[in-house]
């Protein structure tokens, strides 16, 4: 009997860090966007033009790489 409580307890756990992982991501994420909105924004870029969508995208994939690049 202790041992399915153990295994449950450690299940449980296990779930909880995996929860806390991905919202932690997912800030993270949303932070690097919002950052390369800004960034395009301070550079004049019209945020209504086709131009501004891929300077944000470029930007954010840029960061994403080097943040993670810096990780391992």
């Amino acid at each position: 009997m202790s041992r399915i409580i153990l295994i449950c307890s450690v299940a449980a756990l296990l779930a909880a860090y995996a929860a806390e992982s991905a919202n932690a991501a997912e800030s993270a994420d949303k932070t690097t966007w919002a950052q390369a909105r800004l960034a395009c924004a301070d550079v004049g870029t019209d945020p209504g033009s086709p131009a501004f969508g891929e300077c944000v995208f470029d930007l954010a994939q840029s960061l994403w790489a080097e943040q993670n690049v810096s990780e391992h």
